[in-house]
């Protein structure tokens, strides 16, 4: 996709080039630039910018674009200054000057070479980094004046290679800018692949090893954006080269490379293979002495692990990997990597998540919050999201011209060679750092001050400030705004889910409001998860609120079908299809539900799903509703119910899941202990209100007033009993009026003998 470049491109002697075969139709030097929209759409608008770069590939009206009213200004100065003798504007842009060489000129011979291959770079400056390309961003216009820009240093760097004989070095350097631009800024893939390969046989010739393996990083990169399987067996090839030569530091580079790009393809064959390359970098660096690069690698093999899969030998693997990574900790090297260490943190508690173990949990999320406070001024954390990871002098030696880095390996500040590994700035470091304390604290919410919603206000208050315009690369900034658009949508769901566990609806479907248009602006590719995540808290809130026959709609919609789940099926759209079927069933339980014919064929093909899935909360849930649901023809069982029943108690207390226990203890005290004049029933209704006080829950609130009003009736506390059911009756008329016909005095029975107050559960 392309449209054209500006003004001609004159040569030295200010005569016009003749024509040659080109990579670009044009008269004299008009290079093409893809991705040009012309209606000047934001960065932010990351839809509409991919929509104009369709419609560029077909803008190649207008030969001339610096021909623009606002470009009018620039043409006056430099025509002006054109014409002012010994001007050093003629010098600077001799492609603006008149046909002649000036006397001047004669007089003072001006480096064309180096100055035209300056002016590429002053273009580039001006795009990325000046105040107006800012504004640009901040006013959603103008946005083909970035494009200009690049465009116009780009056809300076093209009419430096193509009009001179440059020196091999700075040739070849020229030519990996060239590239790099056309990748980063540009779809002209071709003609990017074709630059680094003259570039590779350049550096082969005058043997720039270093500069070649750049390039050869970069090759990679473009192939990829093309044809991945194709550029996997170049980077194969690649290795096979670098190991034989033993250049250590370019086999972690490359293998690093060949590991992250293996993980961009959804495949499980390719993830094993990535965690293979990890290990063989580890292994490497152990035995060269590189103990932060053995510790980085080990960390991405744990988060790779995770990535791959939430199954309980994956969390083990994970585990390990984390120790082997743990074990080079004390190393000066990683010590000097605070970002290292908050990853490994960020590992660490996902792993306790996905395990559901909440103790642990909170010691590690301790742990890093202390890491993130002494970090916090760290000289060697920069602002950039960059990891330099430093390798050993032993390694360093196999380096030729450790000068040209090219992004990949760079000489630090005390003249150690380091690699460079990109990550997350520090400000969504510490966003994340709250959002998974919010993850952490969730369980104990309500009871503990509301900490969770204060660290999700506090994440999103961060992430609100980083949605502002950057100042750099547009496609760069254009990536990282649609990384911090997707990071505050999921704050704003883990903050649904807090509200609706304390029973605050109206803020919550407030709140799912904002959600849903900020899902309606994401582009295509990404928004299908985040509108999963919508539909099925629309569904939580219709039936928390008593709309059931929203709520029902939805959770046995075919969006949320369990016919359609296959072992390739993300795990959160698997997660959620079996929380929105267990949802289902609290409602069509009932026999006289127009969907109660349905329970027998949602019980199978739930039963193997839920009892095979790694989350304990998923198995307590299932096993509560078992213990309350029965097909067609199965006659409810005393030993099969009090088996579920202590199933789920069991989950739930190990999952500190108070919700989960308040309705099995209710369910228990309705069950067994109606009309018992026991202690032990009693004692079952009085802890289901101190668990359902606890989490803040007005439903099982109420309902549990009412079981112990009722019991306590029973045994003969008339006026006890009298209080606690005033109680509940008050909470159960501050209830959503769609709620209020479910709660009863004393959970009263459904028509099918089970107590109507579990056909709603948040």
């Amino acid at each position: 996709m392309s449209s054209n470049y500006g003004n001609y491109l004159y040569g030295p002697n200010g005569t016009q080039p003749q024509p040659q075969a080109q990579m670009y139709p044009r008269p004299g030097v008009q290079v093409q630039i893809p991705r040009y929209p012309s209606d000047g759409a934001h960065q932010a608008n990351l839809q509409s910018i991919n929509q104009n770069r369709q419609i560029a590939s077909n803008q190649r009206a207008n030969p001339h674009p610096y021909s623009s009213p606002q470009y009018g200004f620039l043409q006056a100065q430099l025509r002006a200054a054109a014409s002012t003798p010994n001007s050093s504007v003629t010098n600077g842009f001799p492609y603006l000057a008149a046909s002649t060489v000036p006397p001047a000129m004669a007089e003072a011979p001006i480096d064309y070479q180096l100055l035209v291959v300056s002016m590429a770079e002053e273009y580039f400056a001006a795009a990325f980094g000046n105040s107006s390309a800012q504004e640009f961003r901040k006013r959603e216009m103008q946005t083909e004046v970035y494009y200009k820009l690049i465009a116009t240093g780009l056809g300076c760097l093209e009419v430096a290679l193509r009009e001179w004989r440059l020196q091999p070095k700075l040739e070849a350097s020229t030519r990996f800018r060239y590239a790099s631009i056309l990748y980063q800024e540009t779809e002209n893939y071709v003609e990017a692949e074709e630059a680094l390969s003259q570039g590779i046989s350049l550096c082969d010739r005058h043997r720039f090893l270093d500069l070649k393996y750049n390039m050869q990083h970069l090759l990679a990169h473009v192939m990829f954006a093309t044809n991945p399987r194709a550029s996997l067996k170049f980077l194969d090839g690649v290795i096979k080269d670098v190991e034989a030569y033993h250049h250590t530091a370019w086999i972690y580079a490359f293998r690093f490379l060949r590991a992250s790009l293996s993980l961009k393809i959804a495949s499980y064959q390719e993830s094993l293979i990535a965690i293979n390359y990890l290990k063989i970098i580890f292994n490497l660096a152990n035995r060269s002495g590189d103990h932060a690069i053995s510790a980085i690698a080990s960390t991405m093999e744990a988060m790779t692990h995770l990535h791959r899969s939430n199954s309980a030998e994956s969390i083990e693997q994970a585990q390990r990997a984390l120790a082997a990574a743990r074990s080079s900790q004390l190393d000066p090297a990683s010590q000097s990597m605070p970002q290292l260490t908050s990853m490994m943190h960020f590992v660490d508690i996902n792993c306790s998540l996905q395990q559901i173990d909440p103790p642990q949990a909170m010691t590690k999320m301790q742990a890093l919050h202390q890491t993130l406070d002494t970090s916090q001024t760290d000289p060697n954390w920069t602002d950039d999201g960059l990891i330099h990871v430093p390798i050993s002098p032993g390694t360093a030696k196999s380096l030729h011209d450790s000068g040209v880095t090219g992004g990949v390996l760079q000489v630090i500040s005390n003249g150690a060679v380091s690699i460079r590994i990109n990550w997350l700035p520090k400000e969504e470091v510490y966003a994340l750092g709250y959002l998974l304390s919010a993850a952490v604290t969730d369980h104990r919410n309500a009871s503990d001050g509301q900490k969770s919603e204060k660290y999700i206000k506090e994440a999103k208050r961060m992430v609100g400030e980083m949605l502002e315009p950057q100042i750099g690369s547009l496609t760069t900034a254009t990536s990282r705004l649609l990384w911090r658009r997707l990071l505050h949508c999921h704050v704003q769901i883990h903050s649904i889910f807090a509200l609706c566990a304390r029973s605050a609806y109206p803020a919550a479907r407030s709140e799912l409001s904002q959600l849903t248009d900020h899902a309606a602006t994401l582009p295509p590719a990404h928004a299908p998860p985040i509108t999963l995540f919508t539909s099925y808290l629309t569904g939580l809130i219709a039936q928390s609120t008593g709309d059931l026959t929203t709520a029902i709609s939805i959770f046995l919609s075919p969006t949320f079908s369990l016919s359609s789940l296959t072992p390739s099926t993300p795990s959160t759209h698997q997660t959620l299809t079996l929380l929105a079927a267990l949802n289902a069933l609290l409602i069509i339980r009932s026999p006289t539900h127009p969907s109660h014919p349905l329970l027998p064929q949602l019980l199978s093909q739930l039963d193997p799903l839920a009892t095979s899935h790694p989350s304990k909360n998923i198995h307590a849930a299932y096993h509560l509703l078992r213990a309350t649901c029965f097909s067609s023809g199965e006659p409810p069982s005393i030993i099969n119910t009090k088996k579920y029943l202590q199933l789920a108690l069991q989950g739930a207390k190990h999952c500190a899941n108070n919700q989960l226990m308040t309705i099995t203890l209710n369910f228990m005290t309705s069950k067994f202990f109606r009309g018992s004049v026991g202690d032990q029933a009693e004692k079952s209704a009085r802890a289901s209100v101190q668990l359902a006080k606890k989490g803040r829950d007005s439903l099982w609130v109420s309902v549990a007033d009412g079981v112990l009003a009722e019991t306590l009736d029973g045994r003969g506390k008339g006026e006890e009993a009298e209080g606690v059911g005033r109680e509940g009756r008050e909470i159960a008329g501050k209830l959503a009026p769609g709620m209020q016909r479910f709660v009863g005095d004393g959970g009263g029975e459904g028509e099918d003998g089970q107590s109507d107050t579990i056909h709603v559960s948040t």
